[in-house]
């Protein structure tokens, strides 16, 4: 367990008072407020606990349909098919995306790499998933920090990154209402297929810009309205959150971005902005 402070070129802190974490076997513990987070495979936990049982009681919209945990439970679940050629072309389909999984995936690639053309140091993946572009983006000179609520999810990426001997990816599970990191750590953030989800966007989005040094890329893949399957089904269920341009950018600069680029592929909608 040595390996995780040796290795990592951002140290956690404590999600909640942000002080510095001292590493005591499997746990890591806070010394100004004494709270504990215990390490589970390797992948530091920071929603383990009563410390962070009552962090987000609504997750996702206003209608309260989902807590945290649950909404944990259900990407443990998916985290079994996510990822799979079946499930991708499954969704995309629903969504009215066209060109097949893989070449979905390239897509997404491909606009975060843009987004961070240039930038070495760390980058945050929010809501990352199993690493699947965490790990598609890692360079020698740049490593990645990825967080997500379910650790069904971090523990496959975890396998997958030691599967495909990929460098410089450290996971964690955690919220993005209180990331375990000091302020503007990051050369840049993405989140890919979770910002519709999080039930307070422009606290999310401030939460991740105290994270980011000045003028470091945030790069993001959420969802437009649109006329398909999958959007019938967003606009009946209110803790998925399609994004109107006008409403989005708004919501960016109250959080402190600026500037907005964007690509727009069904209901499917990449953009990149910047921390002011």
């Amino acid at each position: 367990m040595n390996e995780i402070n040796q290795t990592n070129l951002i140290p956690f802190v404590c999600p909640k008072c942000k002080h510095p974490l001292r590493l005591e076997k499997l746990l890591l513990n806070c010394s100004e407020c004494n709270r504990t987070y215990p390490i589970v495979d390797g992948i530091p936990d920071f929603l383990s606990g009563d410390s962070q049982a009552n962090l987000a009681p609504v997750f996702g919209g206003t209608a309260g349909i989902t807590t945290l945990e649950r909404m944990a439970k259900k990407m443990d679940f998916f985290s079994t098919v996510y990822d799979s050629q079946l499930f991708g072309s499954v969704m995309l389909k629903l969504s009215g995306i066209s060109g097949g999984f893989p070449r979905f995936i390239k897509s997404v690639t491909s606009f975060h790499s843009k987004a961070f053309e240039g930038i070495a140091g760390s980058v945050l993946d929010v809501a990352c998933g199993p690493a699947t572009y965490g790990r598609r983006i890692a360079l020698p000179s740049r490593d990645i920090y990825g967080v997500d609520i379910s650790m069904g999810m971090l523990r496959k990426g975890k396998v997958c990154v030691e599967r495909e001997n990929v460098s410089g990816i450290h996971l964690a599970r955690a919220c993005v209402e209180e990331l375990p990191f000091e302020n503007a750590v990051f050369d840049g953030v993405m989140c890919s297929g979770a910002l519709h989800l999080f039930s307070d966007t422009v606290l999310s989005l401030r939460e991740i810009a105290r994270t980011m040094k000045s003028g470091a890329p945030l790069s993001v893949q959420t969802f437009a309205p649109g006329k398909t399957v999958i959007n019938r089904f967003v606009q009946t269920h209110s803790w998925v959150h399609t994004f109107e341009l006008d409403e989005l950018q708004q919501y960016l600069t109250k959080a402190g971005f600026e500037g907005f680029q964007y690509e727009q592929d069904g209901i499917v909608l990449t953009f990149s902005t910047h921390k002011a």
